[in-house]
């Protein structure tokens, strides 16, 4: 970094635990010649004293209130010198939520909202008490738990965990190889897998479609130690699915995203055509394409950077669109914010020297359910201390689906964001009414997914107005018992359950029923075809995933 390199400097120096060392940022590009983005529209100048939320960084999050939230941990702001989390509309209308605790610090890798509607992050330097870093939760009225801190073994967690979709919290430790730990919503934590030898954390995880953790190591012994994707379990059982290589591009420089298509998305530092890194996705089964390689002074690039503060990663609005951020290179290091489009189409935003619309932002981007993009820069504006901008997009106002609660039975509680709501607002589940709506608020609502549901987007009607998931909902379907139990081939078996209006298969054991016919969303019928003698189990298949019996058939 360059305009605040001091700054980072006396961050780093309390945090005696964590290694320092310097991590590459992405710089994206899908066309040689760059062309101007849409320009991003000021909102806010942190202000340049010790009562606001200054030098912001880390992850931004949209609040069940439809405000966002964010972390400005420059040492010596906020009320107790530790930084602060700010709240902000999208108007641009700020104000300090939490002031950090006195001796907290290096806590600006910004926040993660769990399902619960509370914050969660980490410090690196957390409890005094302990003088390691440690995890926190803050609940939407600033009420703050130190719930865990980390023993002095030489590691201490940076960023803030991501919630998986068995609820728990995963994330990593810096110092040492590193590690990957869980912790339960209660902040029992354990850890779950420790790197060997000289593998050393890129940055976070997030967790796939598949389930599975992906993250990426900035050294690693797959292909020369020019750094590796790796998958892992949420039991801590880890593969490296692609080593980085300089010809095609090495060393990864942010955190990967999964893109609608499946594959994951992120970028490199060094190698490649012009040595400065590129563009890239892979597979979940490891396969690797090169997307563009990158000009630094064009597009924007890395600038000094170490581990306190976070790489913004890539973000994909509803249009299908990428958008990102680099904290360094183009005019006097000032970085870019820049998109590509689904038509291999880049432009970028430079940020100019004046610094009157800021500069090295340090914030992954965010949509809101408003359809715009927002984000932060580390430096510049009216007061040299950040500033809090939108970008316009394009796409219209959404709901947007708890993270995760994308998927679940009939009777499952679904919490979505989104604005204009009311008691009067209709949702529905692939066009199928719920009956159970519950209103938080103008901006939050929770729905009980009703019987009869169909597996696609969640839809909520507010007067003339209709807003529309980008994600899919799926139902899943579940067996919960048959008659009879027993049978001979060409035996007519009553199945029951619920969500299996959208059945396509049905299978005794391995053998498909070539006869079946959907009764209603809780009962199906289907014929026993030929198979041998004996138990076998019997499953249906349905858009939302497949059951199976908890009990076997036994054909006689």
């Amino acid at each position: 970094m360059k305009r605040h390199s001091q700054q980072g400097k006396t961050q780093f120096q309390h945090m005696s635990a964590v290694a320092a060392f310097t991590l590459l940022t992405l710089v994206c590009a899908f066309a040689v010649v760059p062309a101007q983005a849409q320009t991003p529209t000021v909102l806010y100048n942190f202000q340049n004293n010790s009562s606001d939320a200054a030098f912001p960084s880390g992850n931004i999050v949209q609040g069940r209130d439809g405000n966002m939230y964010g972390v400005g941990a420059l040492a010596g702001r906020g009320a107790n010198g530790a930084g602060a989390v700010y709240k902000i509309t999208p108007a641009g209308a700020e104000s300090v939520f939490f002031n950090f605790p006195t001796g907290w610090g290096s806590c600006g890798t910004g926040l993660t909202l769990g399902s619960d509607g509370n914050f969660y992050g980490a410090c690196a330097i957390g409890n005094p008490a302990t003088n390691q870093g440690s995890l926190y939760r803050l609940t939407p009225a600033g009420v703050f738990t130190d719930l865990h801190d980390f023993p002095a073994t030489g590691a201490s967690p940076v960023l803030p965990p991501i919630q998986a979709s068995d609820g728990n919290f995963y994330g990593v430790l810096y110092g040492g190889p590193g590690s990957v730990y869980k912790m339960t919503p209660a902040g029992v934590v354990t850890t779950i897998h420790t790197f060997s030898g000289g593998d050393t954390l890129a940055d976070g995880l997030f967790q796939g479609t598949d389930g599975s953790l992906y993250g990426t190591l900035t050294t690693c012994p797959l292909t020369g130690n020019r750094g590796c994707v790796f998958k892992m379990s949420t039991a801590g059982i880890s593969k490296d699915i692609y080593g980085f290589a300089d010809p095609t591009g090495s060393f990864p420089c942010n955190a990967l995203t999964q893109g609608k298509d499946g594959k994951l998305y992120g970028g490199t530092g060094f190698g490649a055509t012009n040595g400065s890194g590129n563009l890239y996705n892979v597979t979940t089964a490891g396969v690797h394409t090169v997307l563009h390689d990158f000009n630094s002074v064009t597009d924007g690039g890395c600038g000094g950077f170490n581990a306190l503060y976070p790489i913004p990663r890539l973000l994909q609005v509803n249009d299908g669109t990428f958008y990102g951020a680099n904290n360094g290179g183009a005019i006097a290091n000032n970085g870019s914010i820049y998109k590509f489009t689904s038509a291999k189409v880049f432009t970028a935003f430079l940020f100019p020297a004046n610094g009157v619309d800021g500069g090295q932002p340090l914030s992954t981007l965010i949509q809101n359910t408003n359809g715009l993009v927002y984000g932060t820069n580390s430096g510049g504006g009216a007061n040299s201390t950040g500033t809090f901008f939108s970008v316009a997009t394009g796409d219209a106002a959404f709901v947007n689906l708890e993270p995760t609660q994308k998927a679940g039975f009939v009777g499952a509680s679904v919490g979505m964001f989104g604005q204009g709501f009311s008691s009067a607002s209709v949702v529905k589940f692939g066009g199928v009414a719920a009956t159970s709506v519950t209103l938080s608020g103008t901006t939050y609502i929770t729905a009980i997914v009703p019987a009869g549901a169909h597996t696609g987007t969640v839809t909520v009607t507010t007067g003339a107005t209709t807003l529309t998931s980008p994600q899919t909902y799926k139902v899943k379907p579940k067996i919960l018992n048959f008659t009879p139990t027993s049978g001979h081939v060409a035996q007519l078996v009553t199945i029951n359950g619920t969500g299996l209006i959208q059945t396509t298969g049905v299978k005794f054991g391995t053998v498909k029923a070539t006869t079946f016919t959907v009764v209603s969303d809780s009962q199906l019928t289907a014929v026993v075809p030929t198979l041998p003698l004996g138990a076998v189990t019997i499953s249906i298949t349905t858009p939302g995933g497949t059951a199976n019996s908890p009990t076997k058939f036994t054909v006689n």
